[in-house]
């Protein structure tokens, strides 16, 4: 089994506009995380290099940040578990794309994947 995979040339564009964003909540230049792994499917739809958001450092891999006890996240609005906190950053993201750009970022099924995973 293959552990990771490439993205394409749209997953790229998409993480690089993502990336110029900074972090989500403000903390700083950010990385791309991959809320359900690279090679993540639901109900059959590869949604793993699609279901990214930017976040610093810090709230991605710090002690209070999304791998961790969450609390850079509390005050936000955006929910009090993991995917909660993912699955809003991601529909406001797309939301701001579209206004931006006037498409969605990802394929429409991708999104409505994205929308009902429940793990």
């Amino acid at each position: 089994m293959n552990s990771s995979k490439a993205p394409t040339a749209a997953q790229k564009r998409w993480h690089a506009w993502l990336a110029s964003q900074g972090c989500y909540i403000g903390l700083g230049p950010a990385c791309i995380h991959h809320c359900a792994g690279s090679t993540a499917k639901h109900n059959k739809v590869e949604i793993g290099q699609w279901w990214v958001v930017p976040l610093s450092y810090e709230a991605h891999q710090g002690t209070q940040g999304i791998h961790g006890d969450l609390s850079v996240f509390a005050g936000q609005g955006l929910g009090k578990t993991r995917k909660e906190i993912e699955k809003a950053i991601f529909g406001r993201l797309v939301a701001h794309y579209r206004r931006q750009h006037g498409e969605y970022p990802c394929p429409p099924e991708v999104v409505a994947a994205i929308e009902g995973y429940r793990r």
